[in-house]
């Protein structure tokens, strides 16, 4: 009986035991710390702690979660930092890297290249999550090294300076949509922790000022002059909606109409360069885009054989001009002339698709939109 209560204190003892070195084991585990030059061994499994991240190139994108190790390292200013993940033969680990800076705050993100590279912008510890992207699992071999001396830190430039210190601004990738563009001198630096936009930045007052590229945008391609403000009620302007291309939003403009762009409500795409009424109806025929051939110029190829200019120049002589009266505007057409064509003046006759010999010379150029002799 004695030997028996004592068997089952002994074995008390040992799972006790083993309940504290496995719990030191795996605290241990949770506070990897790792050195420059340093190439260790992890091991992600079903049960390894699950770990938040955010994935940068995309925008608008949740939290997400796997499963991971955790690992802390030491840097100084100046430094930069590669860590590479290589999977070991046999394992079906796609591995993803998120780096977090002093304060918390995510810095890198990749999960395409196994590799990580990062220059460091402020001395402190960084935490390293390895996890296993699209839940995958498997060992893999961890390695880390650093350059640059960080007794003398390799100069940061002017742009990193003042992202880091006076604006307090994550720096990242400019060739990812939705960021916000800080133009800094010559240099320019993007970032998610603000607006997308385009800034400059006034090293007087240290502060960023927002450009509306949209607004220079219309005023310079349809050469308008854009209002600070639309007025109440908006019908005496040209109002333009426009959608920026990162950030999928529309804004709107007011302009002074002119003799081109009446007043009126449009739409404007700056891939396509299209100006478009917004109502049902246009108010006037558009100039042929990229997505809508411009039937009259085919006309003049597959009809005729012509061989039409892109515009027609101020000397006329010796050309095929072919006008095309359109509702309240004629569309002018200049080709060189083949043997059925001679060089001269020609309308386009709607009822019996005949180029008629024209009566008068066509007039000049209003605009040329496209390469096209537009006649208002």
């Amino acid at each position: 009986m004695i030997k028996g209560q004592s068997l089952n204190r002994f074995v008390a003892t040992v799972a006790v035991t083993g309940m504290l070195v496995g719990a030191i084991a795996s605290f241990s585990h949770a506070q990897n710390v790792l050195q420059a030059g340093a190439n260790v061994r992890g091991w992600i499994q079903n049960n390894s702690p699950t770990f938040t991240f955010t994935n940068p190139s995309v925008s608008g994108a949740p939290a997400q979660t796997a499963r991971g190790t955790q690992y802390t390292f030491s840097a100084q200013r100046g430094e930069t930092i590669e860590i590479s993940v290589t999977p070991q033969p046999g394992s079906t680990l796609r591995p993803t890297l998120v780096l977090f800076d002093p304060n918390g705050r995510q810095v890198g993100f990749n999960a395409t290249s196994n590799l990580l590279t990062y220059r460091v912008p402020r001395t402190g510890t960084y935490r390293l999550l390895v996890l296993g992207g699209n839940n995958t699992r498997g060992r893999y071999t961890l390695a880390m090294s650093s350059s640059g001396d960080s007794t003398s830190p390799t100069p940061v430039s002017q742009a990193d300076q003042v992202m880091n210190d006076v604006l307090r601004l994550r720096i990242i990738g400019c060739g990812v949509p939705n960021v916000a563009r800080i133009v800094i001198g010559n240099e320019e630096r993007c970032t998610r922790d603000i607006e997308p936009g385009v800034y400059t930045y006034d090293a007087s007052t240290r502060r960023i000022t927002l450009v509306d590229s949209r607004r220079e945008l219309l005023a310079q391609r349809l050469q308008l002059n854009i209002l600070e403000r639309c007025p109440t009620p908006a019908t005496s302007v040209a109002q333009i909606v426009m959608t920026d291309p990162q950030d999928g939003r529309d804004y709107t403009y007011c302009a002074t109409p002119t003799r081109f762009v009446k007043a009126g409500a449009y739409r404007y795409n700056p891939t396509t360069d299209d100006l478009l009424p917004l109502s049902s109806t246009p108010v006037s025929p558009q100039p042929p885009t990229a997505t809508q051939p411009d039937s009259r110029r085919q006309l003049l190829q597959t009809e005729y054989g012509l061989t039409v200019l892109d515009g027609c120049p101020a000397a006329r002589t010796g050309l095929v001009v072919i006008s095309f009266p359109e509702n309240n505007q004629t569309y002018v057409y200049c080709a060189n002339p083949n043997r059925l064509m001679r060089a001269g003046q020609y309308t386009y006759n709607p009822t019996t698709g005949n180029l008629d010999t024209a009566q008068q010379a066509a007039p000049a150029c209003t605009v040329s939109i496209g390469g096209v002799c537009l006649v208002k």
